[in-house]
């Protein structure tokens, strides 16, 4: 039996072991470059130190959640405001049987930076970053039965780098109960 193209054959044998010899090439750099920076935060908050400790906790017993805030900022029922004014945070519960990948994508109508996700061992929250001139509005999202859980915070554009490790930090305090 003879093979008329042995040439061809060769050629095609050629190239697709020098592609596939590529494509794990490649795909070796690719993970290195993906999972470098794995668990070390968001790519905006490197180098910048929290801003404050959280030392007071709030907790709402009839809407079934605790989270954790600056420790002199004031606390009025479910918001809380830095000493100066340039940010507050405020908390609200709603009834909503939906899920939460559908609230946040009606809510993303405008957002000036990707989501940003973040996972405790209570909740998964989806963060929504709308960045203005003069002040960035956050809100987190998590859900818990037919309760979702919103964390607005609204500070002013000029101090968000400053605070933004902080804000990622009451995220992750948020606990469902």
């Amino acid at each position: 039996m003879s093979i008329p193209n042995r040439p061809l054959l060769l050629v095609v044998g050629s190239l697709l072991i020098v592609g596939i010899g590529f494509t794990v090439w490649d795909y070796k750099l690719w993970r290195i470059e993906e999972t470098k920076n794995y668990g070390q935060g968001w790519e905006e908050n490197k180098g910048v130190a929290p801003a404050q400790k959280l030392a007071g906790v709030y907790t709402n017993k009839l809407l079934k959640f605790r989270i954790k805030y600056p420790q002199d900022w004031e606390a009025k029922d479910m918001t809380f405001s830095e000493p100066f004014g340039r940010a507050k945070i405020t908390v609200t519960v709603e009834k909503d049987t939906r899920d939460l990948p559908i609230i946040a994508d009606e809510m993303a109508g405008g957002i000036t930076r990707e989501r940003n996700y973040i996972n405790t061992e209570s909740a998964s929250l989806v963060i929504l970053t709308w960045a203005g001139v003069k002040e960035t509005k956050q809100v987190a999202l998590a859900k818990k039965e037919d309760r979702l859980y919103k964390i607005e915070i609204i500070c002013e554009s000029g101090i968000w780098k400053a605070w933004s490790a902080t804000f990622e930090e009451i995220y992750r305090s948020l606990v469902l109960l």
